[in-house]
This record gives C-alpha cells, structure tokens and sequence, in this order.
C-alpha cells in the first residue's frame, strides 16, 4: 500500500511569479482552505517566495478547483504527485528551494503555518505527519551541515544591503510585523546594536513579546504610529502580509532615509519620494552567499532524501495509530461502563487498567507490522478490531 499516493501539491514560487501576484494567491488560498479543509485534509504555506498548497486524499474535482484559483492570477502552478510533493516540501524546509540557500525564515514560516493550521483543524491525519517530518529535516539540516552559516534570510540579507546607505548603530529603527520574519528581524537588528528599535503589530501583545526580547519598544500598528515612526525613524523595515499598502505617503519632515518593503504583496506603495528596497534588490546579494553554500547544500539534499525514504513507515505508524484509536476509545469506553455497573471507582478504574494491558501490547505488534511493509495486513486486522468492539455486547442489551 503506498500511503504516499493520496498526497498532492500545487506550486507556485518567486521564479514563476511576482510579490503582488504571490499575495493575491497566498489570500486566495487562505479563503480556500476554509471551504477544502473541513472535507480533505489541506495544508498551505505562504511565504514572500512562494505559495504552494498541499492536499491528501484530495479528489480530482478538489485539485481542480485549487488550480483554477491559481490560474485566476498567473498562467499556470506546477502539480506535484505522490513522492514528489513530499520531496519538494522537505527541499523547501531545508532551505534548497529559497533565494538564499539555506535560509532560516522558512523553517520559522513553516512551523508557524503548521500550528496555526493543525489548531484550526485543517491539517491532520497523514498529512499532519508528512509537514511534522518536514519540519524535522530543517532543522536536521541546520544541525548537521553549513548551510545556513551567514545571513539567516532574506531579512539578514536586507540589513546588509541597508547597511551601505545608513549607520545602524546609530540610528533609529522600525519594524512593521511581528511574525516569523519580523521577529528575526528585530533580533538581529538588536545584536547589530541598533539605536532605537520599535516593534509595531496589529497585535500589541506579539510586538511586546518580541520587544522584550529584544530591548525594544512596542508599538500598535495603526495608521497613526506608522506615520509617527517614519517621522522619528532612520530606517523602516515592513514584514506584514497585507491586501493595502501600510506605507502610502511620506509626512512632511520625516526623518526616514530608507524603508525596506518584505511583503508578499507589496506593503510599500511605489513611487514614494525616499529609497525603497524591495525582495528583487535582495536578489544579487542572495546569489552571492548562495554560491558559498553549494557544498553544504549537497549535504542537506542527502539528509532529505535519507529522511524521504523513511517517511512511508512513519505515514504507516500514523495509519494505524488512527485505525486503532477507534478500537482503544470504544474498549476504554466499555470498560468504564462495566465498572459503573459494578458500582465503585476502583472496578471502573480496574476495567480500564485491564483493558489497556490487554490491548497495548496488540497495538504496538501492528505497528511493527505497519513499519515492516505489512500495512495492509495490519489495517485490516485494525479494521476487524473496530467491527468487534463497536458491536454491542449482550451485556449492554440487559
């Protein structure tokens, strides 16, 4: 049985599309999973490189329509099937798939989709185990090789470049976002011993959170303080992820000299009277530190596809954990029914405990089945315990 067929992926990254139309996708896909996720499970990662949507057991009627709303905005995604999908999403969290190889960002970016989207039920089952596994590889990646010695991201990789036009330690900061990368972003800017360093969120209790990490101070991110920090600031950097742009309009006697635009969609309206850095003036530099990495990155490819080949028996575990957590909530559930019937907690307690003894010991066996290529074999002798214990017992009739 290959538990890797139901898997499917649709691509799109920053060398088939632009920021704008990334962000448009990315908020496609956002309304998207909350109409395909309820029914199949679905697992999507947006970052300001790429939006790439992943499905399992999903018809071919779901596909299509997940590829529709791509085509809404670019010409074409790629399909990725089956191995290949999971291929490309261990690559991408190990940082082969970026601009700057290995960057750190995206490991940050996939864990914090993952959460979200694990918490809101969307990304479960068998794929729930195939984005675990990914997350395992990056950060199996940034132990055991080199690559992502140097910049962390594309947000290190815009404070060097800002670094040629201003003084940071001796300027005035601000960061728009508090995610995965503007938290990075402040991190670094603190060890670079920036001046002043404000951290502004939509919400305030993430910025405080990053700002006492970092010695900053907190700001909400309102019209209003935006305006404020581009009149105080020297630099101003913006990781949010919005339809509207944050910064529209320089105020008369503003203090900024450069402000830094990391969102997919563009955060930073153009033509704006000051130097406005973008992801595509990053991509030079990115090249640069890319070129030092190409021997660790071999490294991380064998480590990805090592931990491949061992994802079929991990997605055969997790299928017959599920098949069996059936079978162990309904023995449980007699068992504390017989105990009731008894009439004192310490037989209910006894019936559960005996339960337990007795099942765990055939539970573990079909997992080593499962592991050892027997999936079918232990799905089905699963699928047998289900029938038995969810028929009622002549007991329960009386």
């Amino acid at each position: 049985m290959d538990l890797l067929s139901p898997l499917s992926a649709v691509i799109l990254t920053y060398r088939e599309a632009d920021a704008n139309a990334l962000g448009r996708i990315g908020e496609e896909m956002r309304r998207c999973i909350e109409v395909i996720g309820p029914k199949t499970p679905m697992f999507v990662l947006h970052t300001c490189h790429r939006v790439e949507a992943y499905l399992y057991g999903a018809s071919e009627e779901e596909l299509s329509s997940l590829v529709e709303r791509y085509k809404r905005h670019v010409e074409s995604a790629r399909i990725l099937r089956g191995i290949e999908a999971a291929r490309h999403l261990f690559r991408v969290a190990a940082g082969l798939e970026s601009m700057l190889l290995g960057e750190t960002d995206i490991l940050g970016q996939l864990e914090e989709a993952y959460d979200r989207q694990v918490r809101a039920g969307f990304t479960r089952g068998l794929l729930k185990t195939v984005v675990e596994r990914a997350v395992r590889v990056g950060k199996k990646v940034r132990t055991e090789t080199g690559i992502s010695r140097g910049p962390a991201g594309l947000g290190s990789l815009s404070i060097i470049y800002v670094s040629q036009f201003v003084d940071l330690k001796s300027a005035k900061v601000a960061v728009l976002g508090a995610g995965a990368v503007g938290a990075g972003l402040a991190k670094e800017l603190a060890e670079r011993g920036v001046a002043k360093l404000y951290i502004l969120n939509r919400t305030l209790e993430k910025a405080t959170e990053v700002a006492k990490k970092t010695g900053a101070e907190a700001r909400p991110l309102t019209r209003e303080e935006v305006e404020r920090c581009l009149l105080e600031c020297d630099v101003v950097f913006s990781a949010v992820h919005t339809l509207e742009y944050v910064i529209d309009m320089i105020p008369p006697g503003a203090s900024v000299k450069v402000v830094v635009d990391l969102g997919v969609p563009q955060s930073v309206a153009p033509g704006l009277p000051i130097k406005v850095v973008r992801l595509s003036d990053l991509a030079e530099l990115a090249q640069r530190y890319s070129a030092l990495r190409k021997e660790e990155a071999k490294k991380a490819e064998a480590i990805v596809e090592e931990e491949l080949e061992m994802l079929p028996k991990a997605l055969a575990k997790r299928a017959v954990e599920e098949a069996v957590a059936e079978v162990m909530a309904r023995a449980v559930e007699i068992a504390e029914e017989e105990g009731r019937r008894a009439g004192c907690e310490v037989a209910q307690l006894a019936a559960k405990t005996t339960v337990k003894r007795l099942l765990l010991p055939i539970v573990e066996e079909l997992k080593k089945m499962a592991e050892n290529g027997r999936v079918e074999h232990a799905l089905e002798v699963s699928q047998i315990f289900t029938r038995l214990v969810g028929r009622p017992m002549e007991s329960h009739k009386t």
